[in-house]
This record gives C-alpha cells, structure tokens and sequence, in this order.
C-alpha cells in the first residue's frame, strides 16, 4: 500500500536526498528515496537518483532495474541513457553500452559526459578485438575501476588506478589513452600528447589514438601536426567518421574549404548516410551558395532521419536562397513546431527570414546557442579594475575587408577622439588586401591579425592588454568567433552591427542598438542589457557617393517609360507571402516593373515560375547584375520610382542605401529586431507615414503611391530636402554618438 505525502513534503524530502546525496551522504540518501518511491513508484528523479546510487555502490542488478523503469517513463531522458551505458559496461555488455550512450547524445548533442563514456567504451571493444584475452585480471580490474572512478568525476583517482594498471603492463592502450583524457581535464595537456603519443606508438592499428590526439593538437593551435596525425588515423581505420568530421572542421578553420568538402565527400563514399558527414557538406555547399545541391543533402539526411533537429532549418536556407517556396509552408510549421516542443534547432537568420515575432526568434536563439555554446568555460578576468588614460576598446570582426559591415563601421573608427579612446582590432577573417581592409589597418592603435589563433588564445590577448570593453561585431553570423568572449576577457562585454537580434549569451553584457529597433516594450525578449544611441543604431561611410553618372535605363534592362518598384534586398528574405503583394502591385500600376537583385540562376527563374502563377509576365520582372563598384550600384537607384522593403526580415543596408539616393521606401515592421530597422531609418528621416504595421497596411501605401504621382513626388522632395539639411549625418557626429555612449559604461 503506497504512503501518501503530500506535494509539498515530497519536494522537500526529495531536496533533502539530493543534497544528502550530493554531499557524499549516501545510505542516508538511499533510505529517503526508498520512502519517496513507496509514495510515488514512477517519480523519475527518484528513480535516477536510485539507479546512480545502486550503480556507484557496483550494485548493478538493482542498478540496471531502476534505470530500466526511468527509460519506460522517460524514453527521452538523456542522462538515463547514458546511465544505463555506464551499467551496461560495468557489466561486461559493451555493445549494448555503445548503443546507450549514443542514443544519450542523440537526445543531448551537448552531453559532453556521454561523448567522452561512448569513446572509452569503444576503445575496450578495440583493444578487446585486437588484444583477446592476454590483458591479466589484474590489469583489467584496474583499467576498470580507473573508467568507474572517471565517469564518477573522481580524476585523481582514476589516474591512480590507471597508472597502477601501467606498471603491470605498459603498453596497456585503455590506461594510456584514459590517463590522456584525464591529463586534458587536469589541464596538463603535455601530459596528454605523451599518453595519446605512446598509445599511437604501441597500438599504431587502433583509431581511437590518432583521433583523440589530433583533437588535443587542435585545440592547442598545432594545425599541421593535428592534420597529419588525423589523416594517418583515417589510413589505420577508414570508416572512423569523427576523424574526417574533425578534418572537415580543421580544413573550414584554415579557409581550405574545398579540401573540408572534398573530405566530407570521400568519407561519405566510404559510409553512406551518415549523417554528420552529409550535413557537413551541405553547411560548405551552402557557403559556397550551391543551394540546390546543399537542398538535396539535407533532403537526404530528412530520409535517413525524419526527426532530425536541425535539417529542417538548414532546408530552409537553401530553399529561401534559391526562393524555391513549394513546400515553404510545410517546412516553416515543422520548424515552429519544433522549436515549441523542444524538438527542433533552426538557426535564428534563417528564422528572422520566416517570422517578424520577437519571443519566437529569442526562442529559436535560445535552442541554437544551447546546442552550439560552451557555458561553462573559467573566467579570465577575475575582477580586476584598469586605470588607463584611455578607454581601451577592442573590436572582434571577421569583416575588416569588403563586406557590408566592412563598409558601414570605418568611418565611425576613422573619425574617433583618439585623445580619449585606444582602438584595438581584432582580425578573425581573412585579409582580401583590398582599399577597405588598408583603412581598417591605419584606423586602429593596434591592428591584430588573429584569423589562426584558437578562441582561448586571442581571449589571453584581450586579457593581456587589459582592455576595458570588447565589441563583437559578427553575432551569429559566418565566421563569428563568440566563443573567445566565453572566457570573459574584459570587463565588459558588447555586440553591435552584424547581427539584428538578442545573442542568448550570458557572457554578452550590452547590445548597442536604438530605441525604435529595440523599443521598450519588447526588451524582455533580449538577454543583453540595451545601450541606447539616440539615431538609427546603423551607421554608414559617407564617403561612399553615387557615381556621378549611371547608364541609360535601357542598359539595365528597364522600360523607358513606367513604373519602376525595386528591392534589392537578398533573396533569402522575400517570402511568398511579400512576393504575392508585390504581384498584385504590378497588376494595379499598368506599365510598372519589379527591379530585383540577380543572385543565383535558380532564385531567377523560380521568381520568374512564381509571377506567372501569380498571373504575371516575365518582362514584368528585371534582374539587376552585380557591378564591380559599389558607386556605380548606388547610381543605378536613380532609376527607382519607390523600394518596396521586405519583411519580416527588413533590408537595412539597402534601405539606407535607397534612402541617400533619394529613393523613398515603405516598410512594414514587426516585434523583432530585424524587422524594425528600416522604420528607424525612416524615422531619421521624418517619413513614418512609410512604416506600416501590417501586409495590408503596406501594400496600401505602396500602391497609393504607384498610383498618386503627386504624393510620391511630395516625398521625394521632402527626402531631398532632408539630404540636403540633416542626413546621414557626418562621419564625425556618428563617431562622437556612439563613443560617447561607451562612456556612459563605467
């Protein structure tokens, strides 16, 4: 007969074995339990704690009970999982241990615990395969305590049992390779090259080695060595997926993309349908903009596995890229679905392009930097206070180059108090050599080429020149290296510019932004504290002109006379939905064209395919070439009527560009950071009757517009007029406005 306690009793009991247990308590914990399960028989957390008890006292019978009856209650529990694997290995089912850990990490990719069990347990099965049964009692009773006493935290102790193990036999490859992995948690990391070094040595047909010693050489910057160490691992067992997945990622890391590719294509070969090899390529398609080959790889991965957390969003990409949008709406509810029932990891740019809702796309960030981040990385700066003359602040960028970031940041740097203010650059991308990249070089104090230099290392920079605020200026975009703020460098940490939302890190202090693009009704939905600046947060190089001259319409393909819309925003962010307006614009202004950006082959002639579905011809649709000058692109906006903006994801370089050119814009905002940016813009410039709050709304004032010459001339003139008088503002007033805004941090 079960003992009834109340709620609230069994959560203080249940509190009070946990912290027995914790603290080393554990017959008294036990016996808390034991009541606990009488009143409650399928309490997981009862259960859990039962089961680690039982497994720790090598108990494993009733061990391997408890775990069981948690598993059928909470098949997803990844942590029941990976106890079941370590019971399983104590008891000599190595397969079956396997098979437990890998579905642990299946569950949690960032169990590091189930990572590290799952390699020790493979190794005994190859040393098993290659050693039979000449390993002595002994030495296996040891080996096997030391992988106990590891997996219970206890390093110390394991390295004891495996050194012992060692005398007896020295050769033995489960204490050479287990003292290696103990010697990285102990942070004696030459230690670990030797160990991994003379398992290698003695056990030269054995993977595990290799892999586990390329992956230390990596992480201590040794990329040549850490390269040639995997690919001779790859030749002793060509069907170790992690090695070529690790190679893949050294190869990314160097900029050697193609050869990453070509890795990843090889082993896929050799193991087909594994996952991680297809969606590595897919990620370096993808960057190399082969959207539809990319598309099909992440198809695959859908075939192999339905319930692939992150597929689903990766498919997104490619389809928005290339506007492929027949099965947009079936994707976009998997995503969303996913992402409300934890099921689910989508890139937050690519959710931006889908949804204008600022508590899902904080959502959706939360899930992705869960997945991705090392939280529990030891602080570098312990506290301490700097009194320099100057305020050093550090910039970190892979966009010191060409590049809209490039291009929009210098003149603020350029034009900086240098009597109150010491710039630092932290260069995490490549140099193109180009004009731009030259005055990033001369604009900072110190300019730090860091682009192969691990994340813990340029952290130790940022320490050793005690720099006072460090600003990121990637967020989570390609080739951002936010992991280096992870160790808490500076004193205060910032992002700014790059990316147009909340990072969800909690080593991220303030993101520099305005009060229209992140007002305050919305700012629950953004872990950084806001730092305000009073214009649009976007600022923009004013030595940048149009060219003095663009071409005749005809030379870009535009009709003499009529109507000419434009949007020259990437194509990932115009969604079906946009598009039908803007179709339905072109039916209502006779004579009108829509004026796009030409990105890829297949993005053209699906927009082509889509207009006629919307009962539209293809003359009524023009693609602009890329110009080898940004000058002579901002020319050609001359030939614009009116930019119709794209949401829910908003162009903000182009609006700005649209905007000096004299080129009115309509926009409709919503709660998200990245659909309020070009109504900050506008407000800069006095033209909110431009903003509208819903797709109706816009296509209204879009086409009244079209449709009212007058009116349009009106704002053309009014945007004249505020060129002339009041924007952009100087290069001078934008650098004085948002450095005096760092002042405001103490």
């Amino acid at each position: 007969m079960k003992t009834k306690v109340s709620p609230k009793v069994f959560q203080e009991k249940l509190t009070q074995a946990i912290g027995l247990q914790n603290s080393g308590q554990i017959d008294n914990a036990q016996s808390i339990f034991l009541d606990l399960l009488k009143s409650d028989p399928k309490n997981s957390a009862v259960l859990y704690s039962l089961g680690a008890i039982e497994s720790a006292k090598k108990n494993f019978v009733p061990a391997h009970e408890y775990i069981k009856k948690l598993l059928v209650l909470s098949p997803k529990f990844a942590l029941g999982h990976l106890a079941m694997s370590i019971i399983e290995f104590n008891t000599g089912r190595y397969q079956e241990s396997v098979a437990s850990a890998k579905k642990a990490i299946s569950l949690d990719s960032k169990l590091e615990a189930a990572k590290s069990h799952l390699n020790t347990v493979e190794v005994v099965l190859k040393t098993q395969v290659q050693n039979g049964p000449q390993t002595s009692p002994e030495v296996t009773n040891l080996t096997t305590k030391g992988i106990a006493l590891q997996n219970s935290g206890d390093n110390l102790g394991a390295r004891d049992a495996m050194l012992s193990a060692l005398k007896l036999d020295d050769k033995n490859f489960v204490a050479l390779y287990t003292l290696g992995i103990i010697s990285i948690a102990l942070s004696q990391n030459d230690e670990a090259v030797h160990y991994f070094s003379k398992s290698i040595e003695y056990h030269p047909t054995i993977a595990q080695g290799y892999h586990a010693k390329g992956k230390l050489l990596t992480d201590l910057g040794r990329y040549n060595e850490a390269l040639e160490c995997y690919q001779d691992g790859a030749k002793v067992d060509p069907l170790h997926s992690g090695i070529y997945i690790n190679i893949a990622a050294l190869l990314q890391f160097l900029n050697r993309h193609k050869e990453a590719l070509t890795t990843l294509h090889q082993a896929s070969e050799l193991i087909p349908n594994h996952v991680m090899l297809l969606e590595g390529q897919g990620i370096l398609l993808t960057q190399f903009k082969e959207f539809k080959l990319a598309a099909n790889m992440f198809q695959r991965i859908l075939e192999v596995d339905p319930d692939s957390p992150k597929a689903n969003s990766q498919l997104m990409l490619c389809r928005t890229h290339d506007c492929e949008w027949g099965d947009y709406e079936e994707i976009k509810s998997r995503i969303e679905k996913g992402l409300d029932d934890g099921t689910r990891i989508c890139a937050p740019l690519t959710f931006m392009g889908m949804s204008g809702d600022v508590e899902m796309i904080k959502k959706a960030t939360q899930g992705y930097v869960n997945e991705k981040f090392n939280f529990t990385n030891t602080p570098i700066w312990k506290g301490e206070q700097y009194k320099h003359p100057k305020k050093r602040v550090a910039f970190i960028s892979s966009d010191f180059r060409i590049h809209p970031v490039g291009y929009l940041f210098i003149s603020m740097l350029e034009k900086v108090n240098k009597a109150e203010f010491e710039l630092i650059g932290i260069s995490i991308g490549i140099n193109d050599q180009s004009d731009l990249w030259k005055r990033y070089r001369c604009a900072f104090d110190q300019y730090l080429d860091c682009q192969t230099k691990t994340n813990i290392e340029i952290a130790k920079i940022l320490r050793a020149l005690e720099v006072d605020i460090v600003i990121d200026l990637s967020g989570h975009t390609e080739g951002e290296r936010l992991d280096v703020l992870s160790y808490r460098p500076c004193p205060v940490q910032m992002t700014y510019l790059g990316f147009p939302g909340t990072l969800c890190l909690p080593f991220v202090d303030y993101l520099i932004t305005d009060p229209r693009t992140v007002p305050p009704e919305y700012r629950h939905a953004f872990t950084e504290k806001i730092l305000e600046l009073d214009h649009c947060y976007l600022p923009r190089d004013n030595s940048v002109k149009p060219s003095a001259q663009a071409l005749p319409k005809n030379e870009y393909g535009l009709p003499q006379d009529g109507f000419v819309f434009c949007s020259f925003n990437h194509n990932f962010k115009i969604t079906p939905s946009i598009f039908g307006r803007w179709m339905d614009l072109l039916k209502n202004v006779p004579n009108s064209v829509l004026w796009l950006m030409k990105l890829t082959k297949e993005a053209q002639s699906n927009l082509l395919k889509a207009a006629h579905s919307h009962g539209v011809g293809e003359d009524r649709i023009v693609f602009a070439s890329r110009v080898p000058k940004l000058e002579d692109h901002l020319a050609r906006y001359q030939h614009a009527d009116l930019f119709l903006d794209t949401h829910p994801y908003n162009g903000h370089t182009t609006v700005g560009d649209s905007l000096l050119c004299g080129v009115p814009v309509v926009t409709q905002r919503g709660s998200s950071f990245a659909s309020r940016v070009a109504g900050s813009l506008l407000y800069d410039v006095d033209m909110m009757d431009n903003v509208c709050d819903n797709e109706q709304a816009y296509y209204e004032r879009a086409l009244f517009l079209a449709q009212h010459p007058e009116e349009l001339l009106k704002c053309k003139t009014h945007l004249a007029q505020v060129l002339k008088t009041s924007w952009p503002r100087s290069d001078e007033d934008q650098s004085r406005e948002f450095f005096d805004t760092l002042k405001k941090i103490s």
